[in-house]
């Protein structure tokens, strides 16, 4: 292959690229626009090294789920539940059918005299990628449930982009979040807005002194997922070891 062929051929693969990149990047969205600092503990220095190396350990909402310590694990990750209390009402009032609608139940045309008493309707992601932070350096507040070892991140918006580039490549991501959690009731009943965005809402009282990050992929197709070291290198000057 001559040096033009090969320059034309690098073009288009730089252009292929580019273009997967800017798909990506449509599928990825900031919730709050925070993009200070970050840090992530370990209970063990090679697991703080080995970020700062680029290499991400991504675990999963199941495996947040299913962890006995109920400052590390949250049973009902990602799950937001409405409760409908009791209602009557017709298609003609679009509150009542608002609220029936939040329940899992569609109203048709021309109905009236209709009772909703304490239906409960559970909204709850599937499986998806997860990485959690916290937005302070507070060991006093973390390191007795998380470790000793610390990494600040010192631009989440770009780690989160170059860590999705990378996942993109093993498994083909959805669509994608980061942001601060918010520490509020995850139930919620009548016309009263939902809670936050689904998985990045948790309980007020145990969980707020962690002032937690996370950055969430959803996988486009449904198939079993597990935690797994990611290798991203180009994430490795945007670590460092906090002491």
């Amino acid at each position: 292959m001559g040096k033009s062929s090969r320059l034309k051929k690098e073009r288009r693969e730089l252009k292929a690229v580019q273009a997967a990149e800017y798909d990506l990047f449509s599928k990825l969205v900031s919730i709050d626009g925070y993009n200070e600092p970050i840090y992530r503990f370990f209970p063990e220095q090679w697991q703080a090294d080995a970020l700062c190396q680029g290499n991400v350990w991504i675990s999963t909402l199941e495996a947040c789920r299913a962890y006995e310590d109920p400052l590390q694990g949250d049973s009902e990750e990602a799950t937001h539940t409405y409760k409908s209390g009791h209602i009557v009402g017709s298609s003609s009032d679009a509150a009542f059918v608002e609220m029936a609608a939040r329940s899992g139940i569609h109203i048709g045309e021309g109905c009236s005299n209709i009772t909703i008493s304490n239906a409960t309707n559970i909204q709850k992601l599937p499986d998806a990628f997860v990485l959690c932070t916290t937005k302070e350096f507070k060991p006093e507040k973390l390191s007795e449930t998380f470790g000793n070892y610390c990494v600040k991140i010192s631009n989440p918006v770009e780690f989160f982009k170059r860590t999705s580039i990378e996942l993109n490549k093993h498994l083909e991501v959805r669509e994608g979040g980061m942001g601060l959690v918010k520490y509020k009731d995850r139930i919620y009943t009548g016309l009263e807005k939902p809670p936050g965005p689904i998985g990045f809402v948790k309980p007020n009282d145990q969980y707020s002194p962690q002032k937690e990050f996370r950055m969430l992929w959803l996988p486009k197709e449904n198939f079993v997922i597990k935690p797994f070291l990611l290798k991203c290198p180009d994430v490795a000057d945007l670590c460092s070891k906090v002491d």
